[in-house]
């Protein structure tokens, strides 16, 4: 190493440690374009944090975070931050995790997991004793088996949430109750029903939402148990949740009831069509043919009609 070049990075390093961040990477980034050997591994460490603070912490610009997160992962490695307190690299792939996990972009999500090592993450969790978060470690398993669902790799999706079930022993925000849920759903699609609902009935113990429900219903339908699709169904149509969001519930429910109470089942496929009408979607031929005034169909009597006529209907079995 060149004594000048030397000089500069000690200057870039005190400038650094002073908060002058800007001025440090300008330092940092000319030296590393023409001379990137003469770096030390401590040089590539502030480097990268300078990068980090100027570039990726703040940013929501994917272009940036792309960029400049790609140029840390290439400068330095990640590093076992159950031994060291920080790691740069650790906390820059975070950082776009969180950015494509609030877009939902799962490939890009998985392109970015596969840049770490669990191993090296740790378990320590954050928070307080009213509300526990999850460590990097389990982060990272939860990030990858909603990833895998969302893209359609169900037995990938079955293995990383059962390797984080096998991990840890307590978890965060009921992040085990969610690994369960993501293998009932990939179990579902890989036509496993009876071992999706074996994972469904833990499921069910913690989390009573709508779309549990949906599941049990969407289960049973396809062990050609009607009576138990129905149970379930109706549970879910009466439990909160956003009418939008459980249109495929009353298309389940038309099905199961078409053939032994057919004009309620009209009234789900109404409610389903009209939702579907509002975002253009396909819909389906079995429904198209029936002929449903398009014009006079509202949602929201629909919807208050069908919730009140299951909730008589629960009233009048007790």
């Amino acid at each position: 190493m060149t004594k000048e070049i030397r000089k500069e990075l000690n200057k870039a390093r005190r400038l650094y440690k002073a908060g002058k961040k800007e001025e440090a990477f300008e330092i940092y980034d000319m030296h590393f374009q023409e001379n990137p050997d003469e770096f030390d591994h401590w040089d590539k460490i502030r480097y990268c944090w300078t990068i980090y603070y100027l570039h990726i912490r703040d940013s929501d610009d994917e272009d940036e975070l792309v960029e400049y997160c790609e140029m840390v992962t290439e400068i330095v490695k990640q590093e076992d931050i159950n031994e060291s307190p920080v790691c740069v690299y650790t906390q820059c792939v975070f950082k776009i995790l969180v950015f494509y996990k609030r877009n939902q972009d799962w490939d890009c999500l998985l392109y970015w997991l596969d840049k770490l090592n669990p191993e090296l993450l740790n378990d320590k969790k954050g928070g307080s004793e009213d509300r526990i978060y999850p460590s990097k470690k389990e982060e990272y398993y939860n990030f990858k088996s909603k990833a895998l669902l969302e893209c359609c790799e169900f037995e990938e999706c079955i293995e990383t949430s059962q390797k984080a079930l096998d991990t840890f022993s307590q978890f965060a925000l009921n992040g085990d109750v969610w690994h369960k849920f993501r293998m009932a759903k990939s179990l579902r699609e890989l036509d496993k029903p009876e071992e999706a609902l074996n994972y469904l009935e833990e499921v069910i113990k913690v989390q009573k939402d709508w779309f549990v429900y949906k599941e049990f219903a969407e289960n049973y339908c396809r062990l050609d148990d009607y009576d138990n699709a129905l149970k379930y169904a109706r549970q879910g149509v009466t439990a909160n949740g956003p009418v939008n969001s459980k249109v495929n519930l009353y298309y389940i429910i038309y099905k199961i009831l078409k053939n032994s109470d057919y004009n309620f089942a009209v009234k789900h496929a109404e409610l389903f069509l009209a939702i579907k009408l509002e975002s253009n979607a396909e819909i389906p031929i079995e429904i198209e043919d029936m002929e449903i005034d398009e014009d006079n169909l509202d949602k929201v009597a629909l919807e208050q009609e069908i919730r009140i006529r299951w909730l008589e209907l629960e009233f009048e079995s007790i």
